[in-house]
């Protein structure tokens, strides 16, 4: 039930809002610089193909081969580490919601992807 919750609240999270967020930067309503729109798209789509892995491991169906998976894990992981110390992204939310608000956004994120990450661990694996 957690795996399956955590995969629906991703989904949520990750896919649902993309159409509007782009909606956005076409309209020019968004008015965050491009480097931060760029990382968001980028981020979301990256994550969203983990998606894909956390699928298959709750439902127990291979998709792609356990190589590719390991990949995207690595390249997961040094992302989002390398966020927490450069990122356009965390640069502005900073500068909009104040370095407090930030960092707890941030940690609440990070919680929430914690569970994506052990599922394409255990599914490559």
């Amino acid at each position: 039930m957690f795996w399956q919750i955590s995969f629906w609240l991703l989904v949520v999270i990750l896919v649902l809002p993309f159409p509007f967020k782009v909606f956005a930067y076409i309209k020019g309503s968004d008015d965050s610089a491009l480097s931060v729109k760029i990382e968001e798209s980028a981020n979301a789509i990256f994550m969203s193909i983990g998606l894909v892995a956390f699928y298959g491991y709750i439902n127990n169906q291979i998709y792609l081969s356990p190589i590719f998976w390991q990949a995207w894990l690595l390249i997961g992981v040094l992302w989002s580490i390398i966020a927490i110390f450069w990122s356009p992204k965390l640069a502005y939310a900073t500068e909009i919601m104040g370095k407090n608000k930030m960092r707890i956004g941030a940690a609440i994120g990070c919680v929430l992807y914690i569970p994506l990450f052990l599922a394409v661990y255990f599914y490559a694996f």
